[in-house]
């Protein structure tokens, strides 16, 4: 099996990922190759100098994240291919687990583990293909927060409806890119990730591109992988990535459901996507504090005032 992890300005991570992968692909014979998008935080030495058999290259640019992943694809000749984002740890057995189940399911084109936040509450990332309502009804949608329970939340978030405990592996239709284990055989016959996704939804349409070939993606709860979702940006949003959220989500929508340039579709899409956008982004230029409008915060309740 070949491990692909793009790095991006995330050293420590990376470092974190690799050592727990020492027992999480214990009995399972893998070569680790991490990709790096230029980040120059000496990554690439730090990987060599661990003498552990991992290889690290240099993009020698910010190369995005599914160009990245086919390279360090591309270097390998495995039987499967695991791709792992870098805030990801790798719990001991997840990966015998993983390749146990694809190597008794020859049908499957894409395997994944449930991924969970540190305190192991699932992160649903299993879900149905998107469409326009999973922008009013996804993860983070505020009408999802507001109504958790609506059943159009349900029905795009697969893992909402069923119990937290329960194991039995299951169908969606796309699963998250910072974990999926995919056969070689189905790489050479479908392909890497589309390089014109630069960062977000490229897995979705790796997904659906593999579907559409007649395999089938299988979520498999019993392997575990916990995800600090979103540590490569620091937990934070900022203009560029939520213009590069929303240009992915425009290319897959004119991808798969309006192909030809005259759809009417298009414009529309591109309309409400870019009005969100605008919104999101306008949302993380304002002020923190009322009082930052003044130039200034105010002094922690915890700190003597001086005179």
């Amino acid at each position: 099996m070949d491990i692909v992890i793009v790095s991006f300005h995330s050293r420590d991570l990376v470092l974190a990922c690799l050592d727990s992968l020492d027992a999480g692909a214990a009995g399972v014979s893998t070569t680790r190759t991490v990709v790096d998008n230029h980040s120059g935080d000496g990554i690439v030495a730090a990987v060599q100098a661990r003498g552990d058999g991992a290889r690290a290259l240099d993009m020698g640019r910010n190369a995005g994240f599914g160009t990245a992943n086919n390279r360090g694809i591309a270097l390998g000749s495995g039987r499967y291919v695991l791709v792992l984002n870098p805030d990801t740890v790798v719990p001991a057995g997840t990966v015998a687990t993983l390749v146990d189940f694809a190597d008794a399911h020859p049908e499957a084109g894409v395997v994944a583990p449930r991924l969970v936040n540190a305190d192991g509450s699932p992160q649903l990332t299993a879900r149905a293909f998107p469409t326009a309502a999973a922008g009013l009804f996804g993860r983070r949608a505020l009408l999802t927060r507001l109504f958790p329970g609506n059943p159009w939340s349900t029905r795009f978030l697969l893992e909402r409806g069923r119990p937290a405990d329960d194991q039995q592996p299951f169908t969606p239709d796309w699963v998250s890119g910072a974990a999926m284990l995919v056969p070689r055989a189905v790489v050479d016959t479908v392909g890497g990730f589309d390089e014109s996704f630069f960062l977000f939804w490229e897995d979705a349409d790796w997904c659906r591109r593999i579907h559409d070939a007649g395999f089938q993606v299988w979520a498999v709860p019993s392997a575990t992988i916990v995800h600090d979702e979103g540590g490569t940006r620091e937990h934070g949003w900022t203009p560029l990535t939520i213009r590069l959220f929303h240009a992915g989500a425009y290319r897959y929508w004119t991808k798969h459901h309006a192909a030809h340039p005259a759809h009417p579709m298009r414009l529309v899409a591109a309309l409400l996507l870019a009005g969100r956008g605008s919104l999101l982004a306008a949302r993380t230029l304002l002020p923190r504090h009322p009082s930052d409008l003044l130039g200034h915060r105010p002094l922690d309740r915890q700190e003597p005032v001086r005179a």
